[in-house]
């Protein structure tokens, strides 16, 4: 989900979108699967922070599905995780959108799609 990358059944995690030290808990619209390694080293980092992390690195994450599991996040039961979800959400698309000085050479692309 965060690199972009395929990886091996076994390397595979579940992932808090809103992490565990932020109050997130292990209910299901609250989890994706990511691997072991960005698993670790997203820690409690908000979503679109990481995703910024990723892209400076060069890496492609899988904005179409972290947009359907913040979507899904969004629309649960739970407050505090539906709050998380709906300005993680508001905040990807204006990355995606704009792009940010840092991002710049993403303004203009379809966010979310290869770019060379």
């Amino acid at each position: 989900m965060w690199c972009g990358r395929t990886s091996w059944p076994r390397d595979l995690t579940v992932e808090h979108l809103l992490p565990k030290t932020r109050g997130g808990r292990g209910i299901p619209e609250n989890l994706a699967v990511a691997c072991r390694r960005c698993n670790r080293r997203r820690g409690a980092k908000p979503v679109v922070a990481y995703v910024r992390e990723r892209i400076d690195a060069g890496e492609k994450p899988d904005i179409a599905l972290l947009r359907t599991s913040l979507e899904r996040l969004s629309a649960s039961t739970s407050r505090p995780h539906a709050d998380y979800g709906a300005r993680q959400l508001a905040l990807l698309a204006r990355v995606g959108e704009s792009g940010s000085a840092e991002h710049g050479r993403f303004a203009g692309q379809p966010f979310g799609l290869e770019l060379g």
